[in-house]
């Protein structure tokens, strides 16, 4: 999958986005317009949805919470699999890490990503 490190980064980039137009712009880039996502707390079914689920998360959280990349984007066939992590800093002390999983249409955008937290504040170390 020769774009699946572009496409993670502008998924990444869609999480980190606050301005709504811009956020908007970069998932109708990443997603199909019935592109869905789902993790254990929040789902989003098309741009608007999963444009609101994205501004929910930023109501939450301060600016110093950006997501990045944690690992090498492994790719195969239309799946892509890769590990994130949000915090962790002086100024944004509570750290998250997960895993996604996605699925890549036929126009190289994602149909479905599925998330996964792998380590949370108040969750065992594993």
């Amino acid at each position: 999958m020769s774009n699946a490190n572009q496409l993670v980064e502008s998924y990444l980039a869609a999480w980190n986005e606050r301005d709504a137009k811009r956020r908007h712009e970069l998932i109708s880039k990443t997603w199909t317009e019935d592109g869905t996502y789902i993790d254990p707390h929040r789902s989003g079914d098309g741009y608007s949805e999963l444009s609101k689920m994205m501004a929910a998360v930023h109501e939450r959280f301060s600016t110093d919470y950006r997501f990045k990349l944690l690992s090498e984007v492994d790719a195969y066939g239309d799946r892509v699999r890769f590990q994130w992590e949000v915090g962790g800093t002086k100024e944004a002390p509570m750290r998250f890490v997960g895993t996604d999983f996605a699925i890549i249409s036929s126009d190289g955008r994602f149909k479905s990503v599925t998330g996964f937290v792998d380590e949370a504040p108040g969750t065992p170390a594993k």
